[in-house]
């Protein structure tokens, strides 16, 4: 009668990893867009951060089943950010604190948690190293932005350009033109901009040079002082580790004679050397005001140590808050402002007054467990994680973002590659997500 059709049922195992390379190739491409979303817009003027978190907490739940903490880093996850922080918030309540702003201080936590279950099905390298490569992609705005804007201030582009950041400038960061002595400079400074500090030393300690050098320049266009200063110390060190040693950190060892040799170990000290030096030398206002900010006599340093001595006096008044904190979402009456604030730009002591010195030794212990594992793994990635999540906690300090989305993000990605979970091969043929 008809024709018989022989049919081949697909190998169930083939089926398994079909369905996960796609959902792999999903889940890189929300993680891509979490990063892109926190970077260019932190203070969700757009309202991508919030779209993409929600993509994220759907995805959560597929890549719930593929988490492997022990139950002491479950335990101390939630006390670290969800049990403290909700109290901090709950606390904060109870004393008047705008809840609002409590809320707001205390949800990048709970982000945390959220991202933790999602890195569960990556490797430990790929999340950090497309987390760096969306700062990089800062980088690059930053520069064209500033060079529209600085040589073609007239023209359609940088009109519309500068037009279009004034009008974020509220939530994303700090955009306009300002005269730095005889100059008219464009501010180019978003919200996520201190987060390229870490981005050049990751760069710079992978010998990445070009990239590093791009985030170098970048830093010195949004006339970031904290962002300078922290970058110029790490490139100093850098320089120093490689004139003192045998290798370059982060470059693979080549056969060269003696004389490369010797001018590839000076050539970084000269080029890190130049760029710093043209960068702040090359506007005197602005290198006067890098020595000011140094030495304590600029009007931002002055508004710090006034900050300062204001949350000394509260902790003397209170010593209970150096245990259990004010709560999130309080204000506190500073000298440096004659006002009551909430966020400052010593961000380390605002985090104590916030949840307590037990909260913030454990936050702190978390971050140097992370980069202690990571610079004495031994390779030269991991080295350049470690060395950049330090880089950042500094530079953290003197804005208030120590505990923003983009701290925890890298702080969580840095937690999770120095775990060494991911190194078991047999998990990936069982549909556990794995890329080199």
């Amino acid at each position: 009668m008809g024709k018989s059709h022989s049919l081949t049922a697909p190998h169930p195992i083939a089926v398994v990893g079909a369905v996960t390379v796609s959902a792999g190739s999903a889940l890189t491409t929300i993680l891509v867009l979490l990063f892109a979303s926190n970077v260019f817009d932190p203070g969700g003027a757009l309202g991508l951060k919030y779209v993409v978190f929600f993509l994220v907490c759907v995805s959560s739940v597929w890549a719930s089943k593929y988490v492997d903490l022990s139950s002491a880093e479950i335990i101390g996850g939630l006390i670290l950010f969800v049990i403290w922080p909700c109290w901090g918030l709950l606390f904060g309540a109870v004393r008047k604190g705008d809840v609002s702003v409590g809320a707001s201080q205390v949800t990048p936590f709970l982000f945390g948690v959220v991202l933790a279950i999602v890195l569960s099905v990556f490797d430990q390298h790929r999340p950090l190293r497309i987390f760096y490569g969306c700062l990089f992609s800062l980088a690059i705005v930053v520069i064209v932005s500033f060079v529209l804007i600085y040589l073609l201030p007239g023209s359609p582009a940088g009109s519309a350009l500068l037009d279009m950041l004034m009008r974020l400038q509220e939530k994303e960061g700090y955009f306009g033109v300002q005269s730095l002595g005889d100059l008219e400079i464009p501010i180019i400074y978003f919200g996520s901009t201190l987060f390229l500090v870490p981005a050049f030393v990751y760069y710079l300690y992978v010998g990445k040079m070009v990239r590093a050098v791009v985030v170098l320049v970048a830093i010195g266009a949004t006339f970031s002082k904290a962002g300078i200063s922290i970058a110029v110390l790490f490139g100093a060190y850098y320089s120093l580790s490689v004139l003192f040693s045998r290798s370059a950190p982060g470059v693979r060892k080549r056969p060269r004679s003696h004389l490369g040799s010797k001018l590839g170990k000076f050539l970084p000290i000269v080029l890190f050397g130049g760029l710093a030096s043209a960068m702040i030398l090359s506007i005197p206002s602005f290198s006067s005001a890098i020595r000011d900010a140094w030495t304590g006599e600029s009007e931002t340093a002055r508004v710090r140590i006034g900050h300062f001595h204001s949350l000394v006096d509260l902790f003397i008044s209170h010593p209970s808050y150096l245990i259990v904190g004010q709560g999130a979402g309080v204000p506190f009456y500073s000298v440096g402002e004659s006002s009551y604030v909430q966020n400052i730009e010593i961000d380390h002591l605002n985090a104590i007054r916030k949840f307590g010195l037990p909260w913030f030794a454990f936050f702190s212990a978390v971050v140097f467990y992370s980069a202690r594992r990571l610079i004495l793994a031994g390779d030269a990635e991991r080295r350049a994680f470690g060395l950049a999540l330090i880089s950042i906690y500094f530079a953290a300090g003197t804005n208030p973002v120590l505990t923003s989305p983009l701290f925890i993000i890298v702080m969580t990605l840095s937690y999770f590659a120095q775990r060494g979970q991911f190194e078991k091969s047999s998990q990936c043929s069982a549909g556990h997500l794995q890329w080199g």
